[in-house]
């Protein structure tokens, strides 16, 4: 055998040995199912689970003169144990399931209710579950939440259910919180951790006059180690939105004369505690602009000032009171005071023997407005 003969045996040997051992078994995008979303309720004596499914290749596509949806699937599966409703949706996947993609887990109140443990048991076990889902509760049927689309045609991707930080960015009220965080916080001692409350308007959006569902947060269920404390809507918790860190737009309109027309919008307020024998110090620092300066009567910005510290004040002691009557420490005081005293904190204090004293510093920085930004301080104080 020639020089030059032996060579392109070698070369074809070769080649022929890298075709055999590429990755054949690597499957197309709209050969696998991408999960997207879980869902769980408990009903019945058992688990149902629910598994959101989104066509991935469509929601790529974006070039066209008319390009077709993205298309959801919803499936529902039971189980006597979390992890065997799993199990159960397998048997007519048709393809591979793909854990990695998901971004939502939506819990009913009875899964809540009880209990967090072997949800969480069941979803880590799995090497390809992420811990970075958004977690919301709800009191909507969970099939109605995944089946939610967004707008202009698209899916459930597109909506606060997948991505909430877009509108939480504009109007922050309920911070939203992901799965390792509320896994750390759920077994955290003397803490009180929340779930965010998902439900469905069906009244405000119309496409082609045809009423149109959205997602919307309404309010938030309350967790302590495990235990379940009850829901909350969104009116009695608004308190809570200068005591969270990384709020990072908040609105607030300030009542005069019994009208609220004096709108304010505050940038990532900062709230210190300090703890002196019974009593809890909260310090509260807020900058902010006024967003309507006419038809409100007042033009000192002092007195503006004043309204919005006297404002904030009432939302954070409204909660306090509440957390009292309905023995729910929503402000996690007694974790503060655990991380100052440790374990003897049980032996010392409960939460109605606690005292709050707040103090509410406000600072308008400017008007808001695209023109006269600036707000001349000499001229309104």
């Amino acid at each position: 055998m020639t020089c030059k003969r032996k060579l392109l045996f070698i070369f074809s040997l070769i080649s022929a040995i890298l075709m055999q051992t590429a990755c054949s078994d690597i499957k197309e995008t709209q050969d696998i199912n991408y999960a997207t979303a879980i869902g769980v309720d408990y009903k019945e004596g058992k688990y149902h689970c629910y598994i959101q499914l989104v066509d991935l290749t469509k929601v790529a596509k974006t070039e066209g003169s008319n390009p077709e949806p993205a298309k959801m699937w919803v499936s529902e599966a039971t189980g006597d144990i979390f992890i065997d409703a799993f199990f159960e949706i397998y048997q007519t996947a048709q393809e591979r399931f793909i854990w990695g993609h998901v971004t939502a887990i939506v819990l009913s109140e009875a899964a809540i209710e009880k209990g967090f443990q072997e949800i969480y048991d069941g979803l880590t076990r799995y090497h390809e579950f992420r811990l970075t889902p958004w977690v919301y509760g709800t009191s909507e049927p969970i099939k109605d939440i995944l089946s939610t689309p967004g707008f202009f045609g698209q899916t459930s991707l597109n909506t606060v259910l997948h991505n909430p930080v877009s509108t939480f960015s504009q109007s922050s009220q309920l911070k939203p919180i992901q799965f390792f965080q509320f896994a750390r916080q759920v077994y955290e001692p003397a803490y009180t951790s929340y779930l965010p409350s998902l439900a469905i308007n069906r009244t405000q959006w119309e496409q082609n006059e045809e009423k149109e569902p959205k997602l919307f947060m309404n309010g938030a269920y309350f967790i302590k180690n495990d235990d379940y404390k009850g829901f909350y809507p969104l009116a009695e918790l608004m308190g809570l939105r200068w005591l969270i860190p990384d709020m990072e737009r908040v609105p607030l309109l300030i009542p005069i004369e019994k009208k609220a027309t004096l709108l304010t919008v505050f940038t990532d307020p900062k709230a210190t505690f300090k703890v002196t024998d019974s009593t809890i110090e909260v310090m509260i620092e807020a900058k902010g602009i006024v967003a309507n300066r006419d038809n409100h009567g007042v033009t000192n910005l002092n007195k503006m000032e004043k309204l919005a510290e006297k404002s904030i004040k009432e939302e954070v002691q409204g909660v306090f009171q509440l957390g009292i009557k309905e023995n729910t420490d929503f402000l996690n005081l007694e974790h503060t005071l655990f991380r100052e005293e440790g374990l003897d904190w049980r032996k010392n204090q409960r939460l109605s023997e606690l005292t709050l004293n707040l103090e509410v510093n406000v600072e308008f920085i400017h008007s808001g407005a695209l023109e006269n930004k600036i707000i001349d301080i000499k001229k309104l104080r």
